[in-house]
């Protein structure tokens, strides 16, 4: 869980940075068009998006310094983001829409794609995950074994639903019940289990809380088969993907009105289309102009903002265990 002091100084840390980069593009603008010029926010722009004597002839967006300074904005957005979230739960917050009839119809669906007969809802199934949900928030984990030992198979059986063979499949962070099970299905050990012929029954819970300190919405999917008289349980097999944290804040009373997710998302989309285009223009001006440079490719430059944008999304998608 991070402290409020280390938020503080990081907060602290990209405020220095930001007015450091500000500083020198005004002082650098300054000594092109001094205090008083009549058209100093067109110039500005100019200064900003297009190759000209106060920039060097390339675009300020596109300098080092400057997509240092977009990246250390876009870090004290994130910051402001998760802050904003745990202050205003009912305006910024995780709000999924997942019902556990949907997974289970969705579910069904894929089987039936596959040729493969449909799994019936079982109540002492359903129990049994939301038994599995509560103890990992309870006990602050997002793992199929918890850190005391204990196996899934346990709430199954402690909910009176005595199987044969048996599956699970968890999912974390989605905001709906059809991300959710696509992601089930892009993952080999999750499909597995889905379309297992085997299964006969499921059970389903969607439960919302904190965990490691963020709030989430957890998916805990059970499958089984329940012993007949003769055989003897089968340890079935786990579904494991990679596990990555999200970010929330305490569970609001009514739903939030958007989602940390979808601004990030809005916002990266936004510094894509901005430097795409400023690179656009860039590349034509010194194609037109034949501009010569002794400096590096601004190419190389939106690269590298492009691969964080990237990352910064990816980040936020939902995952699965």
């Amino acid at each position: 869980m991070r402290s409020a002091a280390g938020s503080v100084n990081n907060y602290k840390v990209a405020v220095k940075i930001i007015k450091l980069h500000l500083n020198r593009s005004i002082a650098q603008l300054t000594l092109v068009y001094p205090p008083g010029h009549n058209s100093l926010m067109p110039n500005l722009l100019v200064h900003l998006f297009l190759p000209h004597e106060s920039n060097n002839q390339r675009a300020k967006l596109l300098h080092p310094s400057a997509l240092s300074l977009v990246i250390g904005l876009f870090v004290l957005f994130q910051l402001g983001i998760g802050k904003l979230a745990q202050t205003y739960p009912q305006i910024l917050g995780y709000a999924a829409q997942i019902a556990p009839s949907e997974i289970v119809r969705l579910t069904n669906a894929q089987r039936q794609a596959a040729g493969v007969g449909p799994v019936q809802l079982d109540s002492e199934l359903s129990q049994a995950a939301a038994q599995k949900a509560a103890d990992m928030f309870a006990h602050d984990y997002w793992a199929h074994v918890s850190p005391q030992g204990v196996q899934p198979w346990t709430y199954i059986t402690n909910s009176g639903y005595q199987y044969r063979y048996a599956g699970e499949n968890l999912a974390r962070d989605f905001t709906g019940p059809d991300a959710v099970v696509q992601a089930w299905m892009d993952s080999s050990s999750h499909k597995e289990n889905l379309l297992n012929s085997r299964y006969q029954d499921i059970g389903v819970a969607v439960v919302d809380g904190q965990l490691e300190g963020r709030e989430t919405t957890l998916v805990v999917q059970f499958f089984g088969t329940k012993l007949s008289t003769t055989a003897k349980p089968a340890i079935p097999k786990l579904a494991v993907s990679e596990v990555k944290a999200a970010e929330s804040s305490p569970r609001p009373t009514q739903p939030p009105q958007t989602s940390p997710f979808d601004v990030t998302k809005l916002v990266s989309i936004a510094l894509l289309a901005i430097f795409v285009v400023v690179l656009i223009i860039d590349l034509i001006a010194v194609h037109k102009q034949k501009i010569v440079r002794w400096t590096s490719k601004s190419l190389a430059h939106l690269a590298l903002m492009l691969i964080l944008l990237i990352a910064a999304v990816l980040i936020n998608r939902g995952v699965i265990l």
